[in-house]
């Protein structure tokens, strides 16, 4: 009996303990978006697209499946573009490319440290049609718009990957 008892009074002790943790998918408070490569000048990026940040920035937001607004906290996701290229060389002369690569770090609202930091590398790759099909060329736009979704897409995909913020930052923000 006496264990009984001490068994329900200790169950309804940790029921009554409030939960920090944070539910998945994980909530996104910030996004910033950042081109640093080396031996290409930013200018050469964005002299073909002059709001290659920012819409890398949109397509991540597009992408977050928890966005935080009016100041409630989470995740502050920092892109760094490392490197655009053409077949594992700089960018083309007409703006061509067909690889981009980066690093993204996710840090929670009031952590000390970043939660996580990734690599993200995106190819786009040729391919052989079957007999018979029509092949027809996405157009630039398409293509840009394709790759910059998909390196998107691999930021959010990797915050799968994080750990739980600790209670402490998670607390914080009660």
């Amino acid at each position: 009996m006496l264990k009984t008892a001490t068994a329900a009074i200790a169950l309804t002790l940790v029921s009554a303990v409030p939960g920090f943790s944070l539910d998945r998918p994980f909530p996104v408070s910030g996004v910033e978006v950042a081109t640093d490569l080396d031996g290409v000048a930013v200018s050469d990026v964005t002299n073909f697209y002059p709001a290659f940040n920012e819409d890398l920035e949109k397509a991540i937001w597009a992408e977050v499946e928890n966005p935080q607004t009016g100041g409630s906290r989470g995740f502050n996701i920092d892109v760094k573009v490392t490197s655009i290229e053409l077949d594992d060389a700089a960018m083309g002369p007409a703006g061509e490319f067909n690889e981009m690569t980066g690093i993204v770090t996710y840090t929670f609202d009031g952590a000390d440290q970043a939660s996580g930091t990734f690599p993200i590398e995106v190819k786009a790759t040729a391919g052989d049609a079957p007999a018979g099909v029509i092949v027809v060329a996405p157009s630039e736009a398409d293509y840009y718009r394709a790759m910059v979704m998909a390196f998107a897409s691999g930021v959010t995909d990797r915050m799968a990957d994080l750990p739980e913020p600790t209670a402490d930052a998670i607390q914080e923000d009660r």
